[in-house]
Formats: structure tokens, C-alpha cells, sequence
């Protein structure tokens, strides 16, 4: 073919019915992980099968520029009990709120993260208008000054869920918070390697990078939008009339 595989995947996604929003819902993403993807001239295996199979249409169709044939029928993905138990925790359904990890329950998060008990019993917070919502979102309380000034201590910042096979696949520099079996931090990541992110404060000065072995990590959200609380003083202004 004379596109390369990103090009042939972003062709086939604006001339389908669901449009590149629609294609980033059905696989789970965020646009921009998408959109890093369309830039690819070779696509991870992964995001082949399951761009094919979220467009109805078979890899050799995809790839290949005929985008108008139904594929017949996709065999069945295997589902491991871990892939059950966050589905029925991170949820589906678009109606509900957006749940709350607030900074006293974040250590209990960490370690109860794929719970639907323990995710049940987080508060759920409703705001017009909020273009993200139900549980493929959640809201986490910003600890401590590591992201300061973009992100102070006590905001709260929107985050929608990132699937482990999309690892591989995060645009670089975006802000993600990033649950361990120990912590949840809000960080910058840039992916260093296969099997690594590098962490980034924007409060450099007193934060130092470090690298984060991806085993490590347990549930990845990229951050959509910010929820800032705080209210700035009153700003003084020369009286002219």
C-alpha cells in the first residue's frame, strides 16, 4: 500500500460511521492515543486487531484500503478474571457521576483499585455539563506540590482510564495519574522504553526525575481536565475615573 499503517488507520476511522471519537470509545482510549497512533507506520499488533474489529472489518481490509466489506465474524477475545473483575469495577455506563479518590482514601485505592465494593463506596461527584462521565472517568484529589504550579495540592483533576495493552501507546509529556501497589502520583510520563516511563514534577527544582519499571504499575488514567477550588485574592487596580 502507498499509506503507511496510521495513515490507513485514520482514513478508515473518518470515512466509518463512528468518526475517530467513536473509534477512541469503542477501543477504550483516549484521542490521543489515537492520534499518536496515526503518526505510526507500523502499528502494534494489538492496536491492528482491535481497530479492525471496532470498524467491523478484517486487518487485510483495513490495511489494504477496502474499508466497505463487514469482516463475517472476529473470534471471541479470551477475558482473565482480572479483565472481569475491572470491568465490572471501571463500568460502563455513561449516566452516573464521576467517583471521587479523595486524599485520605488513596492508600485504601491502592490496594483495593479492582474492588467494585470498595469503588462503590467512593463519592460520586456530578457536574453540569461535564462532557466526561460514568465509570471509564475518575476524579483524584491532587497531594503535595510535586505538579505545582499546573496542579496544587488539593485540586482535583478529571482522568479517563488508559488499558494496559495502550501502554505502549501514551502521547509523551501528557499528565497521567499513576496508581502503584503503594501510591498514587500525578505525573508527567514519558515513555523511556518497552518496559519503562520516566516521571516528570513540573516542580523540578525540588522533584527529580525518576524512572518507573511499568510492572510496577497497576491502573493508569491520563488527566482531561483540572478542578481548581481555589479563588484568587482580590487584584488591585488604579482608580481612573
Amino acid at each position: 500500500m502507498s499509506i503507511h499503517e496510521g495513515e490507513a488507520l485514520q482514513n478508515a476511522a473518518r470515512m466509518s460511521k463512528m468518526g475517530v471519537h467513536g473509534l477512541a470509545i469503542a477501543l477504550n482510549v483516549p484521542r490521543s492515543t489515537l492520534y499518536y497512533n496515526f503518526r505510526k507506520k507500523k502499528l502494534d499488533e494489538t492496536m491492528r486487531l482491535r481497530s479492525a474489529k471496532a470498524l467491523g472489518i478484517t486487518t487485510d481490509q483495513l490495511f489494504g484500503g477496502a474499508y466497505n466489506n463487514p469482516a463475517e465474524h472476529f473470534d471471541n477475545d479470551r477475558t482473565t478474571g482480572d479483565e472481569l473483575r475491572a470491568a465490572k469495577t471501571m463500568g460502563t455506563n455513561v449516566e452516573q457521576g464521576l467517583h471521587v479518590v479523595p486524599i485520605m482514601a488513596q492508600a485504601g485505592y491502592s490496594k483495593h483499585y479492582l474492588d467494585p465494593a470498595f469503588t462503590n463506596e467512593l463519592e460520586v461527584m456530578n457536574i453540569p455539563n461535564m462532557p466526561y462521565r460514568g465509570e471509564k472517568y475518575r476524579v483524584f484529589e491532587v497531594s503535595g506540590d510535586s505538579m505545582e504550579p499546573t496542579l496544587k495540592e488539593g485540586f482535583h483533576v478529571v482522568s479517563e482510564a488508559v488499558a494496559p495493552e495502550y501502554w505502549n501507546s501514551t502521547a509523551q509529556f501528557y499528565i497521567h495519574v499513576v496508581v502503584t501497589e503503594d501510591r498514587i502520583m500525578v505525573k508527567r510520563l514519558y515513555r523511556k522504553d518497552d518496559d519503562s516511563f520516566v516521571c516528570i514534577s513540573d516542580n523540578e527544582e525540588f522533584y527529580p526525575q525518576f524512572v518507573l519499571p511499568k510492572s510496577e504499575i497497576k491502573e493508569l488514567w491520563l488527566v482531561k481536565r483540572k478542578i481548581d477550588w481555589e479563588m484568587p485574592p482580590p487584584k488591585r487596580f488604579e482608580i481612573m475615573v
